[in-house]
């Protein structure tokens, strides 16, 4: 064969037994490295020239994620390894076991880690598709193939340590056995993001672009990515911050999904009126406010109400008597049919106006009612809007808001 040949050509020159077999090992191994390279090279050329320029042409963009990987370029790496494996039993049988066995070993491990390379690719194309396709309830992927690429790693350490000590992988793992209490408490947190990055991704506790708040760790903003141990929050005023996964699991958050996916954002505000300034309206008053749109129905049928029952009741013309309308009462109306009537108040959730309980600051009246639109920017201009009116009217009604003393009252009783 061509392995004696050059044993006896080397022996032939004056080279000793040893240094002719070391020599010829050398050159068959150098011819058998040419050979594989070649063939790749040659593959490459015919096989991955043609696929490359079929993607480019195909209308198909997600294929062109293979490119972008490197996906075939990566497939074809394995190609020397195997030829390299195959061409060394056919050309090395003089030389010894020793020499084909290390040889064996370097391709097997080769082989193994360029099959890693490949399958990390195409784990990062999948989270590359999975991220850009849109729809509500999506689970963040991320963290799921990180897991997979640990697990995957950690076992092809495993075959190729168990190649190099020619132990089966399971006697290997039971060695290992005795190093997981140890490992679990050096590893402590990285353990528990692991774990607790599985139970945020699979129990749909966040995805990326969830607004959350989280104080303890100064988090209010966009979650704009999801790993396996950090989730990463850009802050409304642009800072950065990297929350462990483990504190969201341990501890509390507020996650604002749920008030963006139902698409109305809840107004609670209130306005305080000073209780001085609650009265009854007289009918110069009523006939005033008769002229207000949302309040002419109202009005007529209140005064007939309010006739029919003084008529049949003695009231002597006593205002607590009698029934009446109240400025308040009929303020209070009025807001709610303000409201009613906005354009940007969502009518089919709660919908409230109500008093609260009166305080040394006046009697509360709270606006309790959600906007159509959740943009945040939006929201604010919204709100603005409606209290801008609210709060202007008030002095129509013979109402005044509650204000605490200032330093021009002060001076105004001391003149």
């Amino acid at each position: 064969m061509i392995e004696e040949f050059l044993i006896k050509q080397f022996n032939s020159f004056g080279f000793s037994e040893s240094s002719s077999g070391l020599l010829t090992a050398l050159l068959l191994l150098l011819l058998i490295i040419l050979i594989a390279y070649f063939a790749m090279k040659i593959f490459r050329k015919f096989f991955i020239k043609h696929l490359n320029n079929f993607i480019r042409k195909s209308q198909n963009k997600w294929d062109d994620l293979l490119l972008y990987y490197k996906i075939p370029e990566r497939i074809t790496l394995i190609i020397p390894g195997v030829i390299i494996y195959f061409l060394s039993s056919y050309f090395f049988t003089v030389t010894g076991e020793h020499i084909l066995s290390f040889i064996h070993l370097i391709c097997k491990m080769y082989i193994i880690i360029i099959f890693l390379l490949v399958l990390n690719s195409i784990m990062d194309s999948i989270g590359y598709i999975y991220g850009k396709i849109d729809r509500e309830g999506q689970t963040p992927i991320k963290s799921i193939l990180q897991m997979v690429k640990i697990i995957i790693f950690l076992i092809a350490a495993i075959v190729i340590i168990s190649l190099m000590l020619q132990q089966s992988p399971w006697t290997l793992l039971k060695a290992m056995g005795a190093l997981a209490a140890v490992g679990m408490l050096i590893f402590k947190d990285p353990i528990l993001g692991l774990v607790a990055g599985i139970q945020l991704s699979s129990q749909k506790m966040l995805r990326k672009g969830d607004w959350i708040e989280m104080p303890s760790y100064g988090a209010n903003g966009n979650v704009i990515d999801v790993s396996l141990t950090t989730v990463k929050v850009q802050n409304f005023d642009n800072t950065m911050v990297f929350v462990p996964a483990y504190s969201l699991v341990s501890n509390s958050f507020q996650n604002w999904r749920g008030m963006m996916d139902s698409g109305g954002r809840r107004i609670k505000r209130s306005i305080n009126l000073d209780i001085e300034s609650i009265r009854f309206l007289t009918q110069k008053d009523l006939e005033s406010l008769k002229k207000v749109g949302y309040l002419t129905d109202y009005i007529e049928k209140k005064e007939k109400e309010m006739n029919d029952y003084n008529s049949k009741h003695e009231t002597n013309n006593n205002l607590i008597n009698g029934m009446r309308l109240t400025n308040i009462g009929t303020y209070r109306y009025y807001v709610k049919q303000y409201l009613k009537h906005h354009s940007r108040i969502h009518q089919n959730m709660t919908f409230i106006v109500r008093q609260l309980q009166p305080n040394e600051k006046g009697l509360p009246l709270e606006i309790y009612v959600f906007t159509k639109d959740t943009e945040w920017v939006n929201y604010e201009e919204i709100q603005a809007d409606i209290f801008d009116h609210l709060l202007t009217v008030i002095p129509e009604f013979n109402l005044s808001v509650y204000q605490a003393p200032s330093g021009r009252d002060f001076r105004k009783l001391t003149s």
